[in-house]
């Protein structure tokens, strides 16, 4: 694993303690882009070159902050079906990201949220599907802060 990939597992690792405050606004995924749009046109992913499960279907859930500066943080990765190295791959992803006020958010609250990263997804729209409902974090927020 490279340094970068280090890095990543550090941060995904540290910021599992990490606690988002009670006053901070939550948006529920399909929400966030009232909030924060991602401005990115691209994402500098890192990704190992040999791990578990690289090659499966897979969704990871991860919960995050956007600050009031649009920089994502307290990256967590909450749920990653089937259990493999794609995590790491999701928080760098996450940790990638970078917003922009939305319509709904002109004083730039930072807001927590979350996202579900698919990889290797099939063609089959209901096969996709199901794979990505397995990481829907259906009691979010409770118990994610």
């Amino acid at each position: 694993m490279n340094r970068l990939a280090s890095l990543v597992c550090v941060l995904v690792a540290g910021s599992a303690f990490a606690a988002v405050g009670p006053n901070i606004k939550v948006v529920q995924p399909d929400q966030l882009n009232s909030y924060w749009v991602m401005t990115n046109t691209s994402l500098n992913v890192d990704v190992p070159n040999s791990g578990v499960n690289l090659e499966k279907p897979t969704c990871a859930a991860v919960t995050y902050m956007v600050g009031s500066d649009g920089v994502t943080r307290d990256i967590v990765v909450r749920k990653t079906i089937p259990a493999g190295d794609l995590k790491t791959v999701a928080a760098s992803a996450v940790k990638d990201m970078h917003y922009a006020p939305g319509d709904k958010n002109a004083v730039h609250e930072p807001v927590f949220t979350y996202l579900i990263v698919p990889f290797n997804l099939p063609a089959n729209p209901a096969a996709r599907k199901r794979i990505t409902d397995a990481c829907v974090l259906k009691d979010f927020p409770q118990g994610y802060r």
